[in-house]
């Protein structure tokens, strides 16, 4: 409350906070404060089931939603952003009570980066894109949104700067097919802190990285935080010997034996083209890219593509037409035949049967949640495969990735996975490395990872920031701020 944080001549301060995500897989969530002006970057939740509070199991209280995640620590403890009945008596001041001018920011639809976006209070800007909020909305409807108030979000449009006060915000647009992808500059009286989004050089849409760094290069960037989640033991050592930081070498080529985002999708593409039995497939429902590809490659095949319900609604939704369905033997589903989505759903849509599907194998590609695997006793398995695309759960990490493979392999059906040694979807490090040295910002702040600490500047300075610990930016660079320091 009061005065925002002024320097000795009674100017306002920028100062930089980082709540989470350095050393994480995704949640990365940051502010940058000018004056009583703020804008909040992401508000995610890093992707860790192994250690999930919430496992699906715990049920999460009613009217203690937001105060128990955030005395778990899976919500930032910050001034201003949450309702005064969801806090209760958890010690922040809320939404009401709050003089903070705060907007928050979204740049893609990934859980990682806006899994609790739904528990800010209505009052507080969330923004992101309009195809991300038709996805969400869909989600919400079939009750695999985001915990929510209902709340209402604004609009991105690429490369439309966006005012909060004295602070502003250009979305940089990295990818624009499904929910659109971006990256944030945010400028204030004293500087510019830019944050990658998740990173990638060697996608289908490539150049608008490489457009990017032109951007961010003629402007000068003084704070950077990137994405750097190939650095991990796993991805790193394929392409640098003993995961020496020091031998990471900027390039914007493809690492030798890596493969590209084309590349990869043909190559998966000509083993799906010569399956003589059903493919049943596994992706992550939000992924509009997805769903298409696997159309594309169903009309190209000659099979019939059929979604489970709450996946079809979405498709339904986001690209207007009418999907096949496979409706699931489940309490779940036999339960949502009356609700609204599934009316309209079904009114409008194909319904495929096992019976159907039985009859002509090779006619079809029939996607299946983790969640519905036991329709696989329902399905021909021979000659099929099960394609892991990505879809939850998604690695050995997760403890349920093994029941899913001993489900499949009773099942008998051939199991195939997108994950492959020589395929990363975020950005691999050299050319991550080439990125950071191209727009060579004064203070890297590498996140996003196990291993941020391996990405190193060029001729900058690398800061790993103490959680909730405030920088003042001065001086193109990050100053830490005395506890108690005068506001």
């Amino acid at each position: 409350m009061g005065e925002g944080q002024l320097d000795m001549a009674g100017k306002h301060k920028t100062i930089f906070q980082m709540y989470s995500g350095l050393h994480t897989i995704g949640g990365v969530n940051a502010s940058v404060t000018y004056g009583r002006d703020r804008v909040i970057f992401e508000f995610g939740s890093a992707y860790d089931p192994a250690t999930a509070v919430f496992d699906g199991k715990v049920e999460p209280r009613r009217r203690n939603w937001v105060r128990d995640k955030l005395r778990v620590g899976l919500l930032p403890r910050i001034d201003g952003v949450y309702r005064r009945e969801d806090l209760g008596d958890y010690p922040l001041v809320s939404a009401e009570e709050s003089d903070w001018n705060t907007a928050v920011f979204i740049t893609h639809l990934h859980l990682d980066h806006m899994a609790s976006m739904g528990m800010i209070a209505p009052q507080v800007p969330v923004y992101l894109h309009h195809n991300a909020q038709v996805i969400e909305r869909a989600l919400e409807d079939t009750g695999l949104g985001v915990e929510t108030l209902e709340r209402g979000y604004c609009d991105i449009e690429p490369f439309v700067p966006i005012r909060v006060g004295e602070i502003e915000v250009l979305p940089i647009l990295c990818r624009d097919t499904s929910y659109y992808d971006f990256a944030f500059l945010i400028t204030t009286p004293d500087g510019t802190i830019h944050w990658t989004g998740d990173l990638c050089l060697h996608g289908l849409q490539a150049d608008r990285t490489l457009r990017q760094m032109e951007l961010l290069s003629e402007r000068g960037v003084d704070v950077m935080l990137c994405d750097c989640t190939s650095f991990m033991d796993s991805v790193l050592s394929l392409m640098v010997p003993d995961c020496d930081p020091n031998k990471i070498l900027p390039s914007p080529e493809l690492p030798k034996g890596m493969l590209s985002e084309r590349e990869y999708y043909r190559q998966l593409f000509e083993r799906v083209r010569t399956l003589e039995g059903l493919c049943v497939f596994n992706y992550y429902q939000r992924e509009m890219d997805d769903a298409e590809q696997f159309m594309k490659w169903g009309r190209a095949t000659g099979r019939t593509v059929a979604f489970e319900p709450d996946a079809a609604y979405i498709v339904y939704q986001f690209f207007g037409i009418e999907p096949h369905v496979y409706v699931p033997d489940s309490p779940r589903t036999e339960a949502e035949r009356g609700k609204p989505w599934m009316q309209e759903l079904l009114a409008h849509c194909t319904v495929v049967t096992p019976e159907e599907i039985s009859a002509n194998p090779r006619g079809y590609m029939v996607q299946n949640s983790y969640e519905h695997i036991m329709e696989l006793f329902s399905l021909p398995s021979r000659d099929g495969v099960y394609l892991h695309a990505d879809g939850i759960p998604i690695g050995s990490f997760d403890p349920a990735y093994a029941n899913m493979r001993k489900i499949v392999d009773m099942s008998g059906f051939g199991y195939m996975t997108c994950f492959c040694e020589n395929y990363f979807g975020h950005g691999y490090p050299q050319q991550v490395k080439y990125f950071v040295d191209t727009v060579n910002p004064k203070v890297l702040i590498p996140c996003h990872s196990y291993n941020p600490e391996r990405l190193l500047p060029k001729d900058g300075v690398q800061l790993l920031p103490e959680p909730y610990r405030k920088y003042e930016l001065r001086d193109h660079a990050l100053i830490p701020m005395e506890e108690g320091e005068a506001r």
